[in-house]
Parts: structure tokens; C-alpha cells; sequence
């Protein structure tokens, strides 16, 4: 989130503790019971989504490149067994189709390099028995074949997660448009009579109003009128 939004979402949510710890005080108009209610709906809402946007998905990503260097390696070391073997046996196409280098691995995507993977055991099985002398042996392939599955595993995994932070960033900026659309215009207005009838709650209701602007460039107000209160704002 960026700090606009936290600092948005603090205003919001003192403004409600206001709302809350005042609310004898408008028993009576149901309107603004209602518009508080939606303000604190769309709270919880905020909270539900900043959890899932706020998700350290680190360990995913950090599993899946574990996962494709493993993978990138018993390849190479399959390949270079393979070419090692066409060589002694003069096989040209299989020393061509077997050849693979560090760079090239890393530049192909992670499908194609699953695909690699699968081609690489296919070639190497039926000369296996040959390969020995070169250090690849049908433990490598089955690590191979183990650790590329895994792989697969993890690819959608962190895409999903990765998507799920991005539609929660869009869900939390259309929330905040919301709530502030519920705050200047509908519960902004419902609360200005109190300020002749109750002005220390239409007071606290102000200050609570203020956006504290944490990135050092002191507070600012998001409704149009002054604070009453001459005492600058604790810090939220």
C-alpha cells in the first residue's frame, strides 16, 4: 500500500471511533446510522483486502527460483553428460539436440525450460548404461524428473498469489474512493448541525477528519473547512 492509502485509511478509521463513541448523540437520525454503518462496512472491507494485498509472498518466489536453479543445474549436468557420450559414439544429432548452455538456460521461460527437462530425460534413458562413465546415472534423472514436477507446482502458485495482491491493489483504491465519496458527501453534511448543538462532538468529529500525513510534511484536511480546535492533532 502507499502511504496515501495508510494514511487515508487511519482518517477513516479515527473518523468511525468518533462516529462510535458518540453515537447516543444521533440516535435519532437514521441516516446517519446508516451512513456510519456503510463507513464502518467498508472499514472491515479495507482491512480484509490490505491483509491479502499486504501477503509476504516472498516465499513462493523464493521456492520457485530455488526450484528452477535446481532444475537448470540437473539439466546441465544431464547435457553435458550427453554431449560428453555423442562425442565418443560420433552421434551429430544427438550431440546437437543435447547441447545447452548456463545462458541459454536462463533466458528461456518457465514452461519451455519444464519442456527441456522432459526432452533431456527422454534422450538420456536409452542411452543410460553410457552415460555412467560420464556421472549421470538414473538417480539424476529421477531428481531430474522429481524436481521438474515441482516446478510445474510452483509456477502457478506464485502467479496466483502475485494476482491476487494485484486485484486486492485495484479492490482497495476503488474502497477508498468509496468511503471517501461516504464521508464529504453524505456524512460531512449530516454532521454539521451539531456543530451549534453539540460543538465539542462536531469538534472531535473535525480533528478526527484530518489525514496525518506520515511521509514528514505535517497534516492536511480533507474536508474544505478548518479544524475549530486550535490543538494540532495527535499522531494516529
Amino acid at each position: 500500500m502507499t502511504l496515501n492509502q495508510i494514511n487515508k485509511i487511519r482518517m477513516f478509521g479515527a473518523t468511525n471511533t468518533v462516529l462510535i463513541s458518540n453515537s447516543s448523540l444521533y440516535a435519532s437520525s437514521e441516516a446517519l446510522i446508516l451512513t456510519q454503518q456503510k463507513l464502518a462496512a467498508n472499514l472491515a472491507e479495507l482491512e480484509s483486502y490490505r491483509q491479502v494485498q499486504e501477503q509476504n509472498t516472498s516465499g513462493l518466489t523464493l521456492s520457485k527460483e530455488n526450484l528452477r536453479e535446481d532444475v537448470e543445474n540437473l539439466v546441465l549436468r544431464i547435457s553435458v553428460s550427453l554431449v560428453a557420450y555423442a562425442t565418443a559414439t560420433a552421434d551429430v544429432n544427438l550431440k546437437r539436440m543435447a547441447r545447452y548452455t548456463p545462458s541459454k538456460l536462463a533466458k528461456i521461460s518457465d514452461v519451455v525450460l519444464c519442456d527441456i527437462a522432459a526432452n533431456m530425460i527422454r534422450m538420456a534413458t536409452p542411452v543410460l548404461a553410457g552415460l555412467e562413465v560420464y556421472f549421470v546415472t538414473q538417480a539424476e534423472l529421477d531428481a531430474l524428473q522429481q524436481k521438474t514436477a515441482d516446478f510445474k507446482i510452483s509456477i502457478p502458485q506464485n502467479r496466483v498469489a502475485t494476482s491476487s495482491r494485484k486485484a486486492s491493489t485495484a479492490t482497495i483504491d476503488r474502497l477508498i474512493r468509496e468511503t471517501n465519496n461516504i464521508l464529504r458527501d453524505e456524512i460531512d453534511s449530516l454532521l454539521q448541525p451539531f456543530q451549534f448543538m453539540n460543538p465539542d462532538f462536531y469538534r472531535q468529529y473535525k480533528n478526527a477528519r484530518i489525514i496525518i500525513d506520515y511521509t514528514g510534511r505535517g497534516p492536511r484536511t480533507e474536508a474544505a473547512e478548518p479544524v475549530a480546535d486550535s490543538e494540532q492533532p495527535t499522531e494516529r
